[in-house]
């Protein structure tokens, strides 16, 4: 289970909350809670925040600044499809924090995504008796139950779209760092150039 980074989104990242939690981040997430809460929790549990409210993203960098949370970030991500959000976040953290973020659901390392709580991984028909629909239970053999609120996940065909979304999310990273390179190749280029030129010019 990834123990860092742990994240608080605000109320308008539910999704993205469930998200982290599938792939094994400690992300907490109410839509009930206040800025101030939000910024409290970070700096009392060591959580980087995320959030969709410019005001609440600079009130939380000054207030990590002023109170010398200089390992804490607030991270403001723009609206978009859960693919781009996620890639948006890991060149973020990458760049800020040098910290990669895991993109790939391991089965034995994964949270609720309802709760937050770690999951169990089981190949026990009797653990599962009566929690989930009989067809489901002659059609699968692979379970993840949750420890806290008992609720039993399993492969269904959303997992196809759980892995197309992460492999896009991938694709976005590779080609924004495919072109972050090739802006810098341009710019050393353009600058080798004026350089020859003005070397012609005096000569």
């Amino acid at each position: 289970m990834p123990t860092t980074p742990r994240f608080i989104v605000d109320a308008m990242l539910g999704d993205l909350a469930r998200w982290l939690r599938m792939l094994g981040y400690d992300t907490k997430y109410n839509k009930d809670y206040e800025d101030w809460q939000l910024i409290k929790i970070a700096m009392d549990e060591d959580r980087i925040l995320l959030t969709r409210d410019i005001g609440l993203f600079r009130r939380a960098n000054m207030t990590f600044k002023k109170e010398g949370k200089d390992n804490l970030r607030a991270f403001y991500l723009e609206w978009g499809d859960i693919e781009d959000v996620l890639a948006n976040l890991a060149i973020l953290l990458r760049r800020k924090l040098n910290i990669d973020l895991r993109l790939d659901i391991d089965p034995k390392d994964t949270r609720c995504p309802i709760c937050n709580s770690q999951l169990r991984h089981i190949t026990s028909l009797v653990e599962i008796a009566g929690k989930v629909p009989e067809v489901i239970a002659n059609r699968y053999r692979e379970f993840w139950i949750c420890t806290k609120c008992g609720k039993v996940y399993w492969r269904g065909r959303h997992w196809i779209t759980i892995e197309e979304k992460l492999k896009k999310a991938k694709e976005k990273i590779y080609n924004s760092t495919i072109n972050k390179e090739s802006k810098i190749a341009k710019k050393f280029l353009l600058k080798s150039r004026k350089k020859h030129i003005r070397r012609e010019t005096k000569a």
